[in-house]
């Protein structure tokens, strides 16, 4: 007899929804023109849409924050990838 687990389904939708976000291109048309934006789009679009990270302002210390955060969830990010990501960031959306 299999037994019911509650959060089953949570996970499935969790997995589902990633799944789909790695294989959909980034929507580069939301990101400013400039150097950095085609490398936004290829690692932080990889797991959630443009749209969320386009809605955000913070300045560059704080967008330092939130792409550790992303580190610490699995985005395999290079050192120089890093200052680019937080420069472009700092840069178009800051508040």
């Amino acid at each position: 007899m299999i037994k019911y687990l509650p959060f089953a389904p949570l996970v499935l939708a969790a997995a589902i929804s990633a799944a789909a976000a790695q294989d959909a291109t980034p929507d580069l048309s939301l990101l400013p023109a400039g150097p950095g934006r085609e490398l936004v789009g290829a690692k932080c679009g990889t797991c959630h849409a443009i749209a969320i990270v386009v809605g955000q302002r913070r300045d560059r210390a704080a967008w330092e924050q939130a792409i550790d955060q992303m580190i610490g969830r699995g985005a395999e990010v290079s050192d120089a990838e890093y200052d680019t990501i937080a420069a472009y960031l700092g840069t178009h959306f800051a508040p």
